[in-house]
């Protein structure tokens, strides 16, 4: 073994063991990764449990279906590239790479090993999954030969689609450290890019369906990848892997398959070079442009109480650094994954629009200020514990901010459609609901940021601060969609001119439920946080 190996392999197994001791010590988290786990790696295989093993039982007729196959490597590829752009522009680290590391081991292993670190961590979720789904295929095919050929064939598209979307996530981190313009800049770009993407790979898996046509056997038949290259290349190197068991090997398929392992070496030493110049780059640089001269006065209708100024100073300094928010950005990737028919069909925007919009500006009013209360204010938290009587004051202008961000889009956007697409009645019991949302959700957020607060800083999407916890966050999420369906099934009725009787009932175990919630929550972090001392953090 190479003293570069060695080394790398030393600062890898020390990454590997301080994030696993930090899983195994907490309860919490230890249950939150094990829930996540279980979901995604046992469940969710388990719904297409069918669709794969038909695919097996098709294959062991000696008629492989290549076009699934197409599109199975053409989603490795896509997550490949995901998991590793995100690593690479969101660099996450146990600790801080300081200068003894920096003079001990050679720079060039500090890069290897946190590359390792991060892509091993985005890819333990999709670990699970992918051996449920060949245990799955060897079931339909009868045996383990083509779940082996198909491992050993993904292999090097995932590895080079991995080190090129590095890469991708790497120059994106330079030219967000070397680009002196506006943080509210670079964030609008973050986001459009985003979006384009979305909406490109959407494009394609649309064409893919279409071209597949009507009466396949089942949805995972029906799958192909669109032929937007000639030859239909990945689908040809589905058959060169398969060609052992009757698959029809191309020669555009062993191009393919000569360019992606070819990559792999050659995008693991641009990466290493690339990873090793920014190990050495000051991360303050850029954010000049974004230095502001002076204070603001607080304007109405901030000026009604205490807790009202604290909220506008959250807003305030929001416009002044909006990296606070970058926790946010996992409330984009989910709400953008239900916008996949507009791009489809862009009228229906209208009818999908007034949930999307009501249940985001819930979403957001939680989730902006709420969910690490006073985890984001853990440098002032000695002022604040020893100068204030109660966090209450605190408490209120977080939850007032959030409000002050989610409701405009919940009444602004999300009312106005409904009025368009349904009726001015369907409008008004909307109005109801968004303003029963977004207050309840903000409480509820404070109480589940207080379940379990944030006061060490991490760095996550290039930015280092106490990050709310993922796993509240998207539980958050997941808990404000479901109680804001039932929330428009209840409009729905209300609406259509259901009983009387039956709708008050409705709405008022509805409203008394959701307001419940929210001043639960605020309650309960309201005595939690009363009752920190300085020496509890």
């Amino acid at each position: 073994m190479t003293d570069l190996a060695r080394d790398a392999w030393t600062v890898l197994r020390t990454e590997i063991r301080v994030r696993v001791r930090t899983v195994i010590t907490d309860r919490r988290t230890l249950l939150g990764t094990a829930s996540s786990l279980l979901l995604f790696g046992v469940l969710f295989p388990w719904f297409f449990r069918e669709n794969v093993v038909s695919f097996g039982e098709r294959a062991a007729t000696g008629a492989v279906p290549l076009g699934p196959l197409g599109a199975a490597f053409a989603t490795l590829a896509v997550v490949g590239v995901t998991v590793g752009a995100s690593t690479g522009f969101g660099q996450e680290t146990t600790g801080t790479v300081g200068p003894l590391v920096r003079t001990s081991v050679a720079p060039t292993a500090v890069s290897l090993a946190r590359l390792a670190s991060e892509v091993a961590r985005g890819l333990t979720i999709f670990v699970l999954p992918a051996f449920a789904v060949l245990t799955f295929l060897g079931t339909g095919y009868g045996g383990p030969a083509l779940p082996a050929l198909l491992a050993a064939g993904a292999l090097p598209v995932i590895l080079a689609a991995l080190l090129v979307g590095r890469l991708v996530g790497d120059a994106v981190r330079y030219l967000n450290l070397a680009v002196g313009v506006s943080l509210w800049v670079k964030a609008a770009v973050t986001v459009v890019v985003t979006l384009v993407f979305f909406v490109g790979t959407q494009a394609l898996l649309f064409a893919g369906s279409a071209d597949a046509g009507e009466g396949s056997e089942s949805p995972l038949a029906a799958a192909s990848l669109p032929p937007f290259l000639p030859g239909e290349p990945l689908q040809s190197y589905a058959g060169v892997v398969t060609s052992p068991v009757g698959g029809s090997p191309r020669a555009i398929g062993w191009a393919v398959g000569i360019v992606a392992v070819a990559a792999v070496p050659v995008a693991l030493a641009a990466a290493l070079r690339a990873e090793t110049h920014l190990l050495f780059r000051e991360t303050s640089a850029g954010d000049a442009g974004d230095a502001v001269a002076g204070t603001s006065g607080v304007p109405p209708p901030f000026t009604v109480g205490p807790g009202a100024r604290v909220a506008w100073r959250y807003l305030l300094r929001t416009r002044r650094d909006p990296r606070i928010l970058s926790h946010l950005m996992i409330v984009l990737f989910m709400g953008i994954g239900r916008l996949g028919n507009v791009v489809r069909d862009p009228g229906s925007i209208v009818h999908i629009g007034p949930p999307i919009a009501v249940i985001g500006g819930a979403v957001l009013a939680g989730a902006t200020y709420c969910m690490n209360p006073l985890g984001d204010d853990v440098d002032q938290l000695p002022l604040l514990l020893t100068s204030a009587g109660s966090t209450s004051v605190l408490l209120h202008g977080r939850a007032l901010a959030g409000v002050a961000v989610g409701l405009p889009l919940a009444l602004g956007v999300g009312v106005p459609l409904a009025a368009v697409s349904e009726s001015l009645l369907f409008a008004a019991w909307l109005a109801v609901l968004a303003v029963a949302l977004v207050f309840g959700g903000a409480g509820v957020a404070l109480g589940l940021g207080a379940v379990v607060p944030k006061f060490e800083t991490r760095e996550y999407m290039s930015v280092e601060r106490p990050h709310p916890s993922n796993y509240v966050l998207f539980g958050y999420l997941l808990g404000a969609t479901l109680v804001g369906g039932i929330g428009f099934l209840l409009v729905d009725r209300a609406a259509s001119g259901a009983p009387g009787a039956l709708v008050g009932v409705g709405w008022a175990v509805y409203l008394a439920v959701v307001g419940g919630a929210g001043l639960g929550g605020y309650v309960y972090a309201h005595r939690r946080f009363d009752d920190l001392s300085l020496d509890r953090f």
